[in-house]
């Protein structure tokens, strides 16, 4: 399948399957997205909260998740919701893994249960010059480490739901980008670049969103008992934050054709919500708005397989590398937990 093809059916996709208008009701169920107070997690804490969710919003600005919730409550009120879910905002910074415990911990003192990790929040173009609290990459700790801490320390309260939960039901949501299709290197990350990194921030940025898929593949490969459903999506190119830090050049030539947040929303929802994907379709690649990619890169396929299976390893050893970030980070019983399971 030409790799034109590709770029055009993701920039211009059919209508999406799942929206706010056929998604069913919540009730009962616990969501957390990550980057909620704007673009498409904006947009999908709105749908669940309508629909009776109860959804956590975790981002790193407090004022900004406020107003996000207002905003929303006074959306669906309008909208005459008569039984909307519940809003909720605990602080997350994922370019500091030390914060991130806290932000568990504050959401398993108020909740038993999770069925639905939207790892959604994210950067793109970040300068060369920044660094996170870690001395990290940006691109590679905001959107592989940070979450990759973040969905460990999740890990029980997620296999916990599944006893409570319908089948194939509980998921992890993982995002992606288009242009892992286009930009991410042979595997999708470069290993050896992970502690020495190139000055190429676009290579950076497309490989940290392949590294997302590894390791939803890896995740899956390694807990698919538990039945946890573990996928990552390919949102779409939509006009939202993360193109804050992209040169305008770059940017404005695509902006007629970028599509809207809640576009991308409605693709996290087939990823979250459709009764097709089961604990089998664990790793696999969504596109816009909520249908299989068609022909993954054949490199990053045998990338997500270890060595003994006749991949590359690649998705194993990105695991491993991330595991030693976030290590210092990881309580002992938390940890435990992680292993035994």
């Amino acid at each position: 399948m030409s790799l034109l093809y590709l770029l055009y059916t993701q920039f211009f996709p059919p209508r999406p399957p799942l929206t706010s208008s056929n998604l069913p009701s919540q009730h009962g169920k616990v969501f957390i997205v990550t980057g909620g107070s704007s673009g498409i997690g904006f947009e999908l804490s709105r749908i669940l909260y309508s629909a009776g969710g109860t959804v956590y919003m975790l981002t790193h600005n407090e004022a900004r998740a406020l107003k996000a919730i207002e905003d929303i409550k006074t959306s669906v009120a309008a909208a005459k919701i008569s039984t909307p879910g519940a809003l909720k905002f605990i602080h997350l910074d994922l370019a500091d893994l030390s914060t991130i415990p806290a932000t568990v911990a504050a959401f398993r003192a108020a909740e038993s249960r999770l069925d639905i990790l939207f790892n959604n929040a994210g950067i793109a173009s970040a300068p060369l010059d920044y660094k996170t609290a870690q001395g990290l990459e940006p691109h590679f700790g905001t959107n592989c480490v940070g979450p990759f801490l973040l969905t460990r320390l999740l890990h029980p309260v997620l296999t916990s739901t599944v006893a409570q939960a319908a089948t194939n039901s509980v998921r992890i949501v993982w995002t992606s980008s288009l242009l892992v299709d286009v930009m991410a290197p042979r595997g999708g990350v470069t290993i050896a670049q992970l502690s020495n990194p190139s000055d190429n921030r676009n290579e950076h940025y497309s490989a940290s969103k392949a590294g997302n898929w590894l390791l939803a593949a890896e995740y899956h490969r390694r807990f698919k008992d538990t039945g946890v459903v573990s996928i990552t999506q390919n949102p779409g190119s939509l006009r939202t934050n993360s193109w804050r830090t992209t040169p305008r050049r770059l940017y404005w030539p695509y902006y007629p054709i970028l599509g809207k947040p809640v576009d991308g929303a409605h693709t996290n929802l087939w990823a979250g919500f459709s009764e097709d994907i089961t604990i089998v379709d664990g790793g696999r690649y969504i596109i816009p708005f909520g249908r299989w990619h068609p022909s993954p890169r054949k490199d990053i396929l045998e990338a997500l397989k270890n060595k003994e299976d006749g991949g590359t390893g690649q998705a194993e050893e990105f695991w491993e590398w991330c595991e030693k970030q976030v290590e210092p980070f990881v309580p002992k019983e938390s940890l435990r937990h992680f292993l035994e399971s």
